[in-house]
């Protein structure tokens, strides 16, 4: 997720291309993030420096960290801790952008730097951010009031990681009793600690969630499409069901009634309901979540 954020900040700046962000995106899920680049991020060596212990390895049969200790860049435990670091996903974008020679390790922090003064974010919160724990960055998007849905946000989200695009991009979360959208599939799920949910976009945004879900092609949005989306949705909401009972929450009378859609929804509302405004394969979508009540499309 934090590729995601980063990558769509320095597409915002001008810094790199839409179709070079996509190349970017799925890039970082199969490179090796270098010693090196670590090292700088971290403010334990310059770029220079991390680029003449590379030259070095060229004509040294050793390892980056060998090369640093001896060249006394580093300590053996500073190179320890480094290691630790590698599936470190804002790293991973990271190496992602040198490997394309698009952007350095050093520019990146600096761009990262003006990320924080333009949001107005903190050391802390950037340290939440490239952390790249999914749960901690949930948390730090929600409005203040929202905990009591955490847990579904967090199932959700994982979710539609795991089955749809593993580089969603979360825009925004909030609170409101209603949403305007176009079309959607929602679901509830009754019981003592019942909840709806619902997937929704504009015009066929959802087209591409219900082909990869749904394994089927669909050109647009029809009933067809909205089913599968719907058999998502229930996949979320079983998931959660699990994590409750889990978590020691009574899920004894828990019921999941059958998925419900619309191709013309205008609006949709609640009591209260807590919306997750995403990027999803390239397409603009909002999860919405009520707590015990049922999401009325109007």
């Amino acid at each position: 997720m934090i590729a995601s954020i980063v990558g769509h900040y320095l597409l915002e700046i001008g810094q790199i291309t839409r179709e070079q962000l996509h190349d970017l995106l799925k890039e970082q899920h199969k490179v090796r993030v270098k010693l090196g680049l670590i090292a700088v991020s971290e403010g334990l060596m310059t770029q220079e420096e991390a680029e003449r212990v590379n030259r070095l390895q060229a004509i040294m049969d050793m390892r980056f960290g060998d090369i640093a200790v001896e060249e006394r860049y580093l300590t053996e435990e500073q190179v320890e801790q480094l290691l630790k670091k590698q599936g470190n996903a804002y790293l991973s974008f990271a190496q992602a952008l040198e490997n394309q020679q698009i952007i350095k390790m050093e520019q990146l922090e600096q761009l990262a730097l003006d990320f924080q003064q333009d949001r107005h974010y903190t050391d802390e919160d950037m340290e939440t951010l490239k952390s790249g724990d999914i749960d901690r960055i949930l948390r730090f998007y929600m409005p203040k009031g929202s905990e009591r849905y955490e847990m579904i946000a967090s199932t959700a989200v994982k979710t539609l990681m795991r089955l749809v695009d593993e580089d969603i991009w979360v825009k925004e979360i909030h609170l409101t009793d209603s949403w305007k959208s176009g079309k959607g599939s929602f679901q509830q799920v009754t019981g003592s600690n019942g909840f709806s949910c619902g997937l929704v976009g504009e015009r066929d945004a959802l087209a591409p969630i219900a082909c990869i879900f749904g394994q089927e092609h669909f050109m647009a949005v029809d009933e067809d499409a909205l089913d599968a989306v719907g058999e998502l949705v229930n996949c979320i909401n079983g998931l959660v069901a699990t994590n409750m009972s889990e978590t020691g929450l009574s899920t004894g009378d828990l019921e999941l009634c059958p998925p419900y859609f619309s191709l013309e929804i205008g609006q949709a509302e609640a009591k209260e309901l807590l919306v997750i405004s995403m990027e999803i394969l390239r397409q603009n979508v909002d999860f919405l979540i009520s707590l015990g009540g049922e999401i009325k499309i109007i």
